[in-house]
């Protein structure tokens, strides 16, 4: 039987933080889409929505991992990747 990754990944997640109260999901406006909405259930204090905006989501991780907590950041690949270089000025000159 197959399943998609993306429903392995939302309930995994969640049996994860029933282990460990320090797991959080950040996740940018597309929780249905990721299957975080599982963690959103299940811990809504734990989980943060930040938006269309996943240049703060990562900066909002690493901030809370410096401070013990364990983050999963979800988003579609191509923003985790180019939104993040235009929030530290890395934007290649061919994407300008």
């Amino acid at each position: 039987m197959k399943v998609a990754t993306r429903e392995v990944y939302g309930k995994t997640i969640v049996e994860l933080g029933k282990i460990n109260k320090d797991i959080i999901v950040l996740e940018a406006d597309i929780s249905k889409s990721t299957k975080t909405s599982y963690f959103a259930k299940e811990f809504p204090k734990r989980f943060f929505n930040i938006g269309i905006a996943e240049q703060n989501e990562m900066l909002i991780a690493a901030r809370m991992a410096s401070c013990g907590k364990i983050p999963f950041v979800s988003t579609f690949a191509i923003f985790n990747t180019i939104k993040v270089c235009e929030q530290m000025g890395l934007l290649p000159k061919t994407f300008i």
